[in-house]
């Protein structure tokens, strides 16, 4: 299996993150994944977004107001364009947080329409807290039916893997749909003594951050049968670290380093 490179809410360096034109411009350097992240809307659409909630300005003071109170019309009202000085050579744009439904057409057509033969993979992460449970989402039976539907609806199935840190969602979306592939995030080093008996199976992935990784962990995780993706792997000399502790992939902000670095994709 070719060292996998995954395009980290897209390609993050050209264009602000989870939006069609950083998915699309992920497409074009050759990513053949693109991570992203999904929240919900009042009325239940899957909007893609790295946090379930926006920043509004009243006075001198900002108000934190959650997407899970809002229309998805309501939602298309903000945008999201601004480039972050995070990443120097970001374009401005006019963007809004699209749909999940929204992404599948718009990247699979623009690959179309590029005349790309290679299929692209979706690796979506749930954004879920067991105390935002009502608040910032739905309780996980719900939010990941919500989820099942709109990747049933794509007829991307085969090519969609759902990851969380939370392990409940990945337990309800299973119990509906165990062909699907499942990944789980780990931050906290902790999880992983006791992760199966949290998520009831072994992930086919599981993923953590970059610096719990060593080669003892990849190796024990492949004895158990999971593939491990290393995330946020940004610098050059962690990308080949992580290449040589026996990783499957990395997720990386910089998918245009990865892809053209010696001895990370080529052998």
């Amino acid at each position: 299996m070719m060292f996998e490179i995954q395009a980290h809410r897209g390609a993050r360096a050209f264009y602000p993150e989870n939006t069609l034109q950083a998915f699309c411009k992920a497409a074009d350097l050759g990513c053949g994944v693109i991570e992203l992240d999904l929240v919900v809307s009042q009325d239940r659409r899957i909007v893609v977004a790295h946090d379930p909630w926006v920043w509004l300005s009243s006075g001198d003071d900002l108000i934190r107001s959650d997407l899970f109170s809002m229309t998805y019309e309501e939602i298309a009202c903000f945008d999201c364009g601004a480039a972050s000085p995070a990443f120097p050579f970001q374009q401005s744009i006019r963007a809004v947080r699209p749909l999940l439904s929204e992404v599948f057409l718009v990247v699979e057509e623009h690959l179309r329409q590029a005349g790309r033969s290679q299929a692209m993979i979706y690796n979506l992460e749930v954004k879920s807290w067991p105390e935002l449970d009502g608040k910032a989402h739905p309780a996980p039976r719900e939010y990941a039916s919500l989820v099942l539907r709109d990747i049933v609806e794509s007829g991307l199935e085969h090519r969609v893997r759902l990851q969380s840190f939370d392990a409940r969602i990945l337990r309800a979306a299973r119990r509906v749909m165990p062909w699907l592939c499942y990944g789980l995030l780990v931050d906290d080093p902790a999880v992983l003594s006791h992760f199966q008996h949290t998520t009831g199976f072994v992930p086919e992935y599981v993923n953590p951050r970059v610096d719990r990784v060593d080669g003892t962990l990849v190796e024990w995780l492949h004895g158990l049968g999971s593939k491990v993706v290393a995330w946020t792997v940004n610098q050059p000399e962690a990308m080949l670290a992580m290449k040589t502790f026996g990783l499957d992939g990395i997720i990386t902000d910089h998918p245009e380093i990865a892809l053209h670095l010696p001895g990370l994709v080529d052998g």
